[in-house]
């Protein structure tokens, strides 16, 4: 399962537990993520088809090992995400901590739990073949964008419909990325949505959807506008992630 390359070499049977004496990392201190610095060349080039099946493969037999689950997957999206302030919030929401910022060396859950990613989930080989089909990704983030700005600016519209009667049973403490700072934010478990969450929060921040993106996340998982609260299953203490993010 580990990858086939020359300049490092991942072992199946690193992942998810404590290292050897050669690969093991201190479990003092946190620092961000980074790519920076991580290349790797496969001994025989691939193209993006069999790189994508190559880390299909570990993602999906990963969890098989030690580790939790979400934890996993906060992972595989913060690995597979270009933006790298998007990757540390998904990481940040799931209280991943990387004792040297790169995630080959190993990375630790709240409980201790020690997680290692293979290289070649992280960054691409320096030898990979190009494919001429590259422009999805771009509309992609294109449209995106355009959904977020649309959520925003109806969200800012339609606030003040909201019924002053409402049984709030629930306050929810939400974690702004631009501001660093928590908001509390009355809500109804049974009847709200992400979606109704976010038209309280733009309103109460006074975001603009013309300047701004706004997502968010929980326990490293994006959640969409149809997402009813009740179904998160927010336990006492817990925060959601609100990536505010300026549009260039």
């Amino acid at each position: 399962m580990g990858g086939c390359c020359s300049s490092q070499t991942i072992l199946d049977d690193t992942v998810g537990r404590e290292g050897t004496a050669d690969n093991l990392v201190p479990r003092g201190g946190n620092k961000p993520f980074t790519k920076k610095g991580v290349k790797w060349t496969s001994n025989i080039p691939i193209n993006q088809r069999r790189l994508k099946m190559q880390r299909d493969a570990f993602w999906d037999t990963a969890p098989s090992y030690e580790g939790r689950l979400e934890i996993w997957q906060a992972l595989r999206c913060a690995c597979e995400s270009e933006d790298l302030i998007l990757a540390q919030a998904i990481i940040d929401s799931a209280n991943i901590t990387i004792p040297t910022g790169n995630l080959t060396n190993g990375c630790y859950d709240e409980l201790g739990n020690r997680y290692v990613i293979p290289v070649y989930c992280i960054v691409e080989p320096v030898n990979l073949i190009k494919e001429s089909d590259s422009e999805g990704g771009t509309s992609s983030h294109q449209a995106d964008d355009n959904m977020d700005s649309k959520l925003l600016s109806e969200s800012a519209a339609s606030v003040t419909t909201t019924d002053d009667n409402t049984f709030y049973d629930h306050n929810l403490t939400v974690r702004l990325s631009n501001h660093a700072k928590d908001v509390r934010i009355s809500v109804n478990l049974k009847q709200e949505t992400i979606g109704t969450l976010r038209q309280k929060l733009c309103a109460n921040e006074e975001l603009d959807g013309q300047e701004f993106n706004a997502r968010f996340f929980f326990l490293g998982r994006m959640l969409d506008d149809d997402t009813k609260l009740a179904d998160v299953k927010f336990e006492e203490g817990q925060v959601l992630q609100a990536l505010i993010t300026e549009k260039s």
